[in-house]
């Protein structure tokens, strides 16, 4: 079919697009539709070829991507062919001769295994100890066709406080690691960054003034441009801002290509940016684990589009166990479902010619790259991360994240909306104390270190004291909320209530109403409830605010009264009264968790 089916309708101007939006919108600003992302640049509801006549071309080495799953134990690289992985990441870290993951002590360990997982691609993580296997690393790849390793001191230095060796040795490691096909031996870890907090332009940022550094690294050791070009690779994290995460990686590969042809003319689009895409961690729940699944699969999804070459999901419930045989079944049968059922690997560049993924991925460009130009003007990375600049940037972005989920500004499903009171998992006392031991690490580094936190980690921490109650055959607090008068306001503020408190993981008592405030605090007293929620409009407040603190100082003399809202005629009364605390939009959520655990079960 040759002809141009639209041709039959009459052309609609962008004119006359705005025009309908503005009278959709019956009166209200054209600001109403439009919205500021985190990156601090603003789009419009839609855009069309004129506002992008140009489009951008995204070089990828090879089409489609790689189902890639994580090896932590020998046993677990059995047979991982057959369950549709196409590569697998062998994980063997050592920290003060303790061994972690996969057993990987000599070459011979490192060959019985590869052999174990079969003939698909590895990514070998070896991290500090990735130079003393070098040779045979090189060894699997005529067998396995591709292999990374994960050499990079920065990102140690990023986790530990130190580059685990000598700074220079690092052109040299590097210098060994050059040279061969199918081997890329230099991991640049930006995932550690999006696990601390850091924005989708702070990882793009970063990573391209990561990659300069170390291909200098590289031309000052006497490699060519084309072999260090070819033996850096990315390990990227992927989040849950599905539109803005495609873009990420697209942004990643078109800025890289415009790097490396900075060196040489035309080496950028010979050798594309290898990316590996992992699920962050920042983003995943240890409470209503279940809505990982929908955070991994949109995560996957993101990647895929945006152009990733191995992409890894994390399993749904790796936050609270290490039997994730289910996660990660579900985890890989995500990507295979985009790839079977939706077809996504046989399109190159599935974003383009969408004009509003178009100008996302020009706009983030800009905002990365003048990020990028201020790190390189400041010395580069190596000098920035030494200064500390790079962690404090991003610890200020994570208390950023954290200060708005805590305020209900950002919604995390499960965390801070709509838990489920009844859940428990007293099993993540041991991650809590761990991740507790370290923050609380204090010892002298080089380097200031960050620490992969995951976003809804307060929360889950000040929970966590609920279901350790409970698991100890002690019964959770009991709130019993007392609604009455206005219908339609004691319902909202009912619901907003149990949705507030409810992220304590206590026992929430609802209602249909009482006729009196007498009657309410009866029932509670009646119930044993250690926490009494009046539930009213604010008008009624004054009528019912004064019999509700009697009573409940003669009926419950040692329960809390709340309230609420927060009318601010009354706020003066309702504390003079005794009022413990206010229960509304503004009041910081973990600050409120900590102090009814403090006072129900203990600090």
């Amino acid at each position: 079919m040759n002809e141009f089916l639209f041709s039959d309708f009459p052309e609609v101007s962008t004119e006359d697009w705005k025009n309908q939006i503005l009278k959709d919108l019956k009166g209200s600003p054209w600001d109403k539709v439009t919205w500021e992302t985190e990156e601090g640049f603003k789009i419009e509801p839609f855009y069309r070829k004129e506002d992008l006549p140009v489009l951008p071309r995204v070089f990828k080495r090879n089409p489609g991507w790689k189902v890639t799953e994580s090896v932590t134990t020998n046993s677990e690289a059995n047979s991982l062919s057959e369950k549709g992985v196409d590569a697998a990441i062998l994980i063997s870290h050592e920290e003060n001769g303790t061994q972690y993951g996969c057993k990987i002590s000599s070459a011979s360990d490192l060959e019985v295994l590869s052999k174990t997982v079969g003939a698909i691609p590895l990514i070998v993580s070896l991290a500090t100890r990735t130079p003393q296997f070098v040779d045979s690393l090189k060894k699997l790849v005529p067998s396995h066709n591709t292999v990374l390793g994960d050499f990079d001191p920065y990102g140690t230095a990023l986790l530990c406080g130190e580059l685990g060796c000598e700074e220079n040795t690092i052109g040299t490691s590097f210098a060994s690691f050059s040279g061969t096909k199918g081997f890329a031996g230099v991991g640049i870890h930006s995932l550690y960054l999006r696990d601390s907090g850091a924005s989708i332009s702070q990882e793009l940022a970063y990573s391209l003034a990561w990659g300069v550094d170390y291909l200098n690294q590289h031309l000052d050791a006497g490699v060519s441009i084309e072999d260090a070009s070819a033996n850096i690779w990315f390990w990227m994290g992927i989040g849950s801002d599905y539109f803005t995460e495609i873009a990420k990686f697209r942004v990643m590969r078109i800025l890289w290509t415009e790097i490396l042809n900075a060196y040489k003319p035309g080496l950028g689009e010979t050798l594309p940016a290898l990316i590996l895409a992992q699920t962050s961690n920042f983003q995943y729940t240890a409470y209503d684990p279940y809505v990982n699944m929908l955070r991994g699969t949109t995560a996957a999804m993101s990647a895929v589009i945006g152009g990733a070459d191995f992409i890894s999901v994390s399993p749904f419930d790796s936050e609270y166990t290490t039997k994730q045989e289910l996660g990660k079944r579900i985890a890989r049968n995500a990507q295979l479902l985009l790839r079977y059922e939706s077809f996504l690997d046989k399109v190159e560049d599935p974003a383009s010619g969408s004009y509003y993924l178009e100008v996302l991925t020009k706009k983030l460009a800009e905002t990365a790259w003048g990020k990028f130009q201020t790190i390189e003007k400041d010395g580069g990375f190596g000098v920035s991360l030494k200064k500390g600049t790079i962690q404090k940037e991003v610890n200020a972005r994570a208390s950023k994240k954290r200060e708005a989920l805590a305020s209900k500004k950002e919604i995390l499903l499960g965390t801070n909306q709509y838990p489920l009171p009844t859940e428990r998992h007293s099993e993540l006392k041991e991650s809590i104390t761990e991740t507790e031991k370290r923050l609380s690490y204090s010892e002298n580094s080089t380097y200031e270190r960050l620490v992969p936190l995951r976003l809804s980690y307060e929360f889950d921490k000040w929970r966590n004291k609920t279901d350790l109650l409970v698991a100890a055959g002690k019964k959770a607090p009991k709130v019993f909320l007392l609604t009455i008068g206005d219908l339609t306001m004691r319902k909202a503020r009912a619901g907003f209530s149990s949705n507030f408190i409810g992220c304590l993981g206590y026992e929430i008592i609802d209602n249909l109403g009482f006729s009196s405030v007498k009657e309410g605090v009866a029932k509670a007293k009646e119930l044993g409830s250690e926490i009494v929620v009046l539930c009213s409009s604010d008008e009624e407040y004054a009528t019912y605010l004064p019999e509700f603190v009697s009573e409940m100082k003669s009926q419950l003399p040692n329960s809390w009264k709340l309230l609420a809202g927060y009318p601010k005629d009354l706020i003066s009364q309702a504390e003079s009264l005794g009022i413990d605390d206010f229960i509304h939009m503004k009041r910081n959520l973990v600050g409120f968790m900590e102090k009814a655990q403090t006072k129900w079960i203990g600090k």
